[in-house]
């Protein structure tokens, strides 16, 4: 229909052209529905967690208990993802980006399922009442499945997403690493800039990552390699958020999460990097001269690696709990305890070591933190083989010396120096490894066998697919988001414990169904010559697990987005 000269006329079309003009209007007709659902989601989110507030059960507010923090949580962080899912297809459409198609199904069938799950909790916590007429609760759990039921059975649509992004009814590829498009309002590409270091680092790691250095990595467990460190270390890559001014790269926080998540994606071992790049930039604001003129140019040139003395056998996520004492003597410390998963201790110089100083204070100020040279007198290391095939270690410290030179930041201020390097910290929340996994096993499925079969072909497989390839989109999403807001100035409050809430549990929903689908070939050790996708499916299935656990657990994450993001009452 067009308008010319105050009139209106009407613009036939046959065959191909009709077909496009027709898929394009039902593409945006997804889209608008899939933002609506996603509005629906909120507020029907927003009424149950109202309701929980104000609602009291055996004397406290039903908000209170664990249970329903943690599943609001999720709904919390669905919901925010459903949003961001559909504005991004709504801009993909807008600027006829190439994915545009498979983003609207993505949108249409996530934004449903979550308005759906929304609204049938707020529903359920409103126990009886949520069940009569006038409470409004019921009139969103009807329409989120009325809504979503208008393109038919939803499981049709993850068809729909499998056909347009890996068979033939669209174009291949997501929006990830689109360059911004040249028009006004929102926009989801990247800035030519942040896409010119992208591929940057895809250059770098062609030249200088082969499959020896990963298989190194695997096989020994040590997630690490000197010659690959030392050359990162070399681009600046170790220190790409800092500013220039104190030797880094001056960064912004989106170019910094898309080089670790090309890292990631290309299986890079650089956990020795992390650590590194975490402890050098907290010397940076908190070490003293000897610190900054002595190591922290060593870390920076990928000469010296750190490890983290954390984590204790009754200190895990609640870190302020550790009991490892330093006991000053003089113009000495002494240091004696034992630390767990101590990452890296067989390569590192050097451990970051939290301590126990001030028995009468409270346990967050009671902490100091030190720099200890491993090679110190006192220090033993017991390795720890994992699930997941990585080499940790626990280390152990009797009467360890160490001068008050090693000391970093103020006696008792160790809470506040191990926080410190939050200030240059990008978000790690590791969407690259899932991703890539994700769609190694659709390149296997879409590729035929010897008589000509491949499983894409199968409904059943493509509904699968579909799913955690959507479900990853949302978790990058959210990994972005929380790196723009750092970008922009503003503070990241909940939206990186959302991420990486986020895309752990994807992963390992989606290591193991997807283990399911490729079936026991992939199981096979590598001398058998049968293993499918050599050992990544199995890998990926025994490491997913870990990653719900380091960096905080999924139990952690959840009390962080219900009480800070929620604002709902603390249960312990």
């Amino acid at each position: 229909l067009g308008a010319s000269a105050g009139e209106q006329r009407i613009v036939l079309a046959e065959g191909a052209e009709a077909r496009h003009a027709y898929e394009q209007t039902l593409d945006e007709w997804r889209v608008l529905t899939a933002v609506a659902l996603a509005g629906l989601a909120r507020v029907a989110l927003d009424i149950g967690v109202q309701y929980v507030k104000d609602r009291k059960q055996f004397g406290v507010q039903l908000g209170s208990f664990q249970t329903i923090q943690h599943r609001l949580a999720d709904l919390h962080t669905a919901t925010d993802g459903a949003r961001i899912l559909g504005y991004q297809a709504a801009w993909a459409v807008d600027v006829d980006h190439p994915a545009a198609s498979a983003q609207a199904a993505q949108a249409f069938w996530f934004c449903g399922r979550t308005a759906e799950d929304a609204s049938s909790a707020s529903l359920h916590y409103h126990g009886g009442y949520g069940f009569m007429l006038e409470y409004d609760i019921q009139l969103f759990a009807r329409r989120a499945k009325g809504w979503r039921l208008q393109a038919g059975d939803p499981r049709l649509e993850l068809r729909r997403i499998a056909r347009r992004r890996w068979l033939s009814d669209g174009p291949k590829g997501g929006a990830e690493g689109a360059p911004a498009a040249a028009r006004e309002g929102m926009d989801f590409g990247f800035d030519p800039d942040t896409v010119a270091f992208q591929q940057e680092v895809r250059a770098f790691l062609d030249e200088h990552l082969d499959h020896d250095i990963i298989d190194r990595a695997l096989t020994t467990g040590t997630m690490h390699d000197w010659g690959l460190h030392r050359k990162l270390c070399q681009r600046g890559y170790l220190a790409a958020g800092w500013p220039t001014e104190v030797g880094g790269l001056g960064r912004s926080a989106v170019a910094t999460t898309t080089l670790m998540q090309e890292l990631y994606r290309a299986a890079a071992p650089v956990d020795g990097m992390g650590i590194a790049a975490m402890v050098g930039a907290t010397l940076l604001l908190c070490g003293n001269e000897e610190h900054k003129q002595e190591v922290l140019p060593r870390i920076l040139a990928g000469d010296v690696l750190c490890c983290l003395g954390y984590s204790e056998p009754d200190a895990g996520s609640d870190v302020a709990a550790v009991q490892t004492r330093a006991a000053r003597d003089g113009n000495e410390w002494v240091i004696n305890g034992q630390k767990m998963f101590t990452t890296m201790a067989q390569e590192a110089e050097y451990v970051f070591l939290l301590t126990r100083t001030n028995l009468d204070a409270p346990k967050h100020k009671g902490l100091t933190m030190f720099l200890v040279p491993m090679s110190t007198p006192g220090i033993e290391i017991t390795p720890v083989e994992t699930l997941g095939g990585e080499r940790t270690n626990i280390t152990f410290y009797t009467d360890v010396r160490v001068p008050d030179s090693c000391r970093v930041g103020d006696i008792d201020a160790g809470w506040t120096v191990m926080h410190a390097a939050l200030v240059y910290e990008r978000n790690s929340s590791n969407w690259g490894e899932p991703a890539h996994f994700v769609a190694a096993v659709a390149d296997w499925a879409a590729t035929a066998d010897g008589e000509g079969h491949r499983p894409l072909d199968d409904p059943g497989a493509q509904e699968r697919l579909a799913q955690w390839d959507t479900l990853i989109e949302v978790g990058r999403l959210l990994l972005y988001r929380s790196a723009w807001m750092a970008a922009t100035g503003a503070l990241p409050q909940v939206e990186g414990s959302m991420a990486k809430l986020w895309l752990t549990e994807a992963f390992v929903a989606a290591s193991s169904d997807l283990l399911d689908l490729v079936g026991p070939e992939a199981l096979a050790p590598p001398s058998g010559g049968t293993m499918v996708l050599g050992d990544l499916v199995e890998h990926a299935f025994r490491h997913a697990m870990v990653t719900t656990i380091y960096g905080g657990s999924s139990e952690v994450q959840r009390e962080i987005i219900a009480q800070r993001g929620l604002g709902l009452p603390r249960v312990r």
